[in-house]
């Protein structure tokens, strides 16, 4: 009997069909904590050891949080599973799934095992050779990247996206007439491509300026013009260009610290999480409208209000989201300190700050939460407790 046509595979599969039903319903129903989900998945690959979505969410989930080997090894095994059991006709879809959510993890190194291991037994399409290519990238391997992507063109010569992606690695390796040619084939099977265009102008900077790709990531923030912009009203331009910056910044940082491998890779996930939660939440909070996160100054002198409103916002903050900020906040400005993106004297300082408000904030933390949810205690006391705890910032809209 075929492993999908037993009991303990139709009831796992029932139990995987409630869980994401449960998960759809989170707004009704209440949400499912990490703990919760991943005990049911666990309990779901227990029972049924070869059903394979429940192996790889859990293997996926834990890769998000803990990042560790394990976490790897469990997504491998779910992955390897899925190969053996998906009709080849069908699988193209769920390994792309696969790939996609690696790539948002910045598990790179994880996403090109899998598909290293998958083309030992299987022919690879091209969408796949362009997967391994961004992965060898990323992991520093250019040549490889590069190999990739010509198979993938090889494959499918009048791919818009490949012609892109090809030049966007030789823009990583500062192959600035390499990366022209590969950008103006984009472009010529598509004239308004969105991603070739705006890799045309990274290679116009890098033409104008030198340097590879790193550079532009890391290139001197454009302050008077979104200023300028602001003053002018254009709000659409001054924003997308802060937007722009903040993106490039966070990218920069994530890539360097993908490159170290070991545990800062582990913590790349939920670092990265950390910190878009945070900067979104700024924002804002921020009345200018424009807010840069490498406004160090900025979150620095306003660390305190910030925080007090981070604590009354978000209703399931716990000593673990707390820490994270903390670690994340030191993570990513330290980063931009090494660049001299941010004046490292102010970091210091800023750094400084967390470690010596770290303990008053958990204690306002822990005892509003002790509150927050407590129905038998009225709104007129928690209000008092809200403003004693944090000193009325907590009131205002903006900061």
């Amino acid at each position: 009997m075929e492993v999908k046509e037993t009991k303990a595979w139709k009831a796992a599969e029932w139990e995987y069909c409630a869980l994401q039903a449960d998960l759809q319903m989170a707004s009704v129903s209440g949400a499912l904590s990490q703990e919760e989900i991943v005990n049911r998945l666990r309990g779901m690959a227990r029972r049924c050891p070869k059903f394979y979505p429940a192996v790889l969410d859990l293997g996926l989930r834990q890769l998000s949080r803990k990042g560790d080997p394990a976490s790897a090894r469990t997504v491998e095994k779910g992955f390897c599973l899925m190969i053996e059991l998906t009709d080849p006709k069908h699988s193209a879809e769920e390994i792309d799934g696969v790939v996609e959510n690696l790539e948002r993890l910045w598990r790179f190194d994880v996403s090109r095992r899998l598909l290293e291991v998958l083309g030992e037994h299987h022919r690879l399409s091209a969408a796949l050779h362009d997967s391994l290519a961004h992965a060898a990238a990323r992991l520093g391997d250019l040549d490889a990247a590069q190999r990739h992507a010509e198979e993938a063109l090889r494959l499918e010569p009048s791919s818009k996206d490949f012609w892109s992606n090809k030049g966007w690695y030789h823009l990583m390796g500062g192959e600035l007439e390499e990366a022209g040619a590969a950008l103006a084939k984009a472009l010529r099977l598509k004239p308004k491509d969105p991603v070739a265009a705006a890799n045309l102008k990274i290679h116009e900077y890098l033409r104008k300026h030198g340097g590879t790709y790193r550079d532009y990531l890391e290139r001197p923030l454009e302050r008077k013009q979104i200023e300028r912009w602001a003053d002018q009203e254009k709000w659409d331009q001054a924003t997308s260009l802060c937007d722009l910056f903040n993106e490039n910044r966070i990218e920069a940082f994530a890539q360097s610290t993908f490159l170290k491998g070991g545990k800062e890779r582990s913590r790349l996930p939920d670092l990265l999480a950390t910190l878009r939660t945070f900067f979104r939440f700024v924002s804002q909070l921020d009345s200018s409208g424009i807010f840069l996160n490498e406004d160090i100054g900025f979150v620095h002198r306003k660390f305190k209000p910030i925080m007090h409103k981070f604590i009354f916002k978000f209703g399931d903050v716990d000593r673990e989201m707390m820490e994270d900020v903390f670690e994340a906040l030191q993570a990513y400005y330290g980063f931009l300190a090494s660049r001299r993106i941010v004046d490292g004297a102010e970091f210091d300082l800023f750094a400084e700050t967390i470690l010596r408000t770290k303990g008053e904030l958990l204690d306002k933390m822990e005892r509003y939460n002790a509150v927050r949810h407590v129905t038998t205690v009225s709104e007129s006391k928690k209000e008092r407790l809200r403003e004693k705890l944090f000193e009325g910032d907590h009131f205002w809209p903006h900061i």
